[in-house]
């Protein structure tokens, strides 16, 4: 049974812009999972958003439901979808849309969140949740009123590799069922024995794609010269310690001492909700209640306003990041803010081949568009520390390749960089390998581990 067919779509944010999509058609089925792969930028979010009818301009062409349609979207970024400060009143919200008895409500969202693998209490509020413990909260939220078609936006992004592994589960039990599945993904290889339908959008429509589970699903790392920084003067450094907020249990224990030197790059890895993300904002002295830590950057205790331009931090969400009208006056802002050169910005939209972005707005690109942009305009300060919180989430191979060139231009003029990953990264890239596990954050000795291994 069919649940949706598009037919000769065409769809643009602007009137002075190029259509997104473009005589796009795309037929989904009962059972059936839909991959759609992509360059970022090239449209995919927008189809997720044209088919839960999320889209805040009309559209020309047409679009076929079936009476039966019940739609769930998992978006790119969860943050965006959360309407409660609670666990279990968040994944409540659509049975009180529909009418559920309150008797029946606690079953469903224990079994919601059992589904998704989020064993905490139903009382958690959700801002102490990771990214990835809020992307299957919205997974939970969304399975909780039973869709018979579940949209999911890069879903190897957001999750660790036991995630993944647990979402696989999950969506191999809904196709099972009768469920169909729309994804959008640029590593389809973590879910290749589930797809049915392999597509690719190239300006605007859908092609038959390839699963190539060599070359298109690996880390596009281009080829970089080796380290010639000298590694002298030590930038970060973390004496023995427990890390924990104000008033709970310890999140992790530092038990060695870690440092980062000028010239390094060092990637931290672990499972979503291990401590990576509020590491970093210590370091970068904007993480509150956590109290006096043995912790030095550039010397000095880590405080929020000390650093100006020397140490540079990218959060999960870019979009917290990104405020000017345009992207060029974006890149520029820190420029002008710290008496930078301006040309900075154009000679940097121009080696990542976005100058055509630098009238666009910001707010109006992709997740990944807006991440690259992000970080590009810290990249053009030339920190003395950089701090990157999943730099790659959202990014296509091309951008990724982008993304480790310019690291490893900051890493030559002397930069210290510290990266989060939720896998652990090639050493053949970086010169230290951090990794939190069972509450304990050490330094691993480096191997050619498999590349971003699912």
């Amino acid at each position: 049974m069919s649940l949706i067919e598009l037919t000769g779509i065409h769809f643009g944010y602007g009137v002075n812009q190029d259509l997104i999509l473009n005589d796009l058609n795309l037929s989904v089925s009962q059972g059936e999972c839909h991959c759609i792969s992509g360059v970022t930028g090239s449209g995919k979010s927008s189809i997720l958003h044209l088919i839960a009818g999320g889209l805040s301009r009309p559209f020309e062409g047409e679009m076929v439901r079936h009476p039966s349609l019940m739609v769930g979207l998992v978006m790119q970024d969860p943050n965006v979808q959360i309407l409660r400060q609670s666990v279990g009143a968040e994944i409540a919200f659509a049975l009180e849309n529909l009418g559920t008895p309150s008797d029946l409500m606690l079953d469903k969202v224990q079994d919601a969140l059992r589904r998704v693998g989020l064993y905490i209490s139903i009382d958690t509020p959700v801002e102490v949740l990771s990214l990835g413990q809020k992307y299957r909260l919205m997974l939970a939220a969304q399975l909780v009123f039973e869709p018979n078609l579940l949209l999911l936006d890069e879903p190897w992004t957001q999750l660790d590799n036991h995630g993944v592994q647990e979402l696989y589960f999950v969506l191999k039990n809904l196709l099972d069922e009768g469920v169909a599945i729309v994804m959008v993904e640029h590593h389809p290889q973590a879910f290749k024995q589930l797809i049915s339908h392999m597509w690719h959008i190239e300006h605007g429509k859908l092609a038959v794609g390839q699963l190539d589970i060599t070359a298109a699903n690996c880390c596009h790392l281009c080829t970089l010269a080796a380290n010639d920084a000298p590694v002298t003067e030590r930038r970060v450094q973390l004496l023995p310690h427990r890390f924990q907020f104000s008033g709970q249990d310890v999140l992790f224990g530092c038990p060695e001492t870690l440092t980062i030197s000028a010239g390094q790059i060092v990637a931290l890895s672990g499972d979503n909700g291990s401590g990576k993300s509020s590491l970093l904002k210590a370091l970068a002295g904007i993480q509150a209640d956590i109290g006096q830590l043995p912790v030095k950057v550039l010397n000095r205790r880590p405080q929020r306003g000390i650093y100006g331009a020397e140490v540079c931090i990218l959060l999960q969400r870019p979009s917290r990041q990104l405020f000017e009208q345009t992207v060029l006056s974006e890149m520029q802002f820190s420029l002008r803010r710290y008496q930078l050169p301006l040309v900075r910005a154009e000679q940097m939209l121009a080696q990542l081949s976005l100058s055509h972005l630098a009238g666009a707005s910001p707010h109006k690109l992709s997740y990944g568009q807006q991440h690259i942009i992000a970080f590009a305009s810290l990249a053009c300060l030339q920190p003395k520390v950089l701090l990157l919180d999943d730099p790659f989430a959202g990014l296509d191979g091309v951008y990724v390749d982008m993304v480790w060139t310019l690291l490893h231009q900051l890493r030559q003029q002397g930069c210290a960089i510290l990266l989060t990953s939720h896998r652990e990264v090639s050493s053949e890239y970086i010169d230290k390998a951090w990794h939190i596990e069972s509450g304990c954050l050490l330094e691993k000795a480096l191997s050619l581990a498999q590349r971003n291994a699912s």
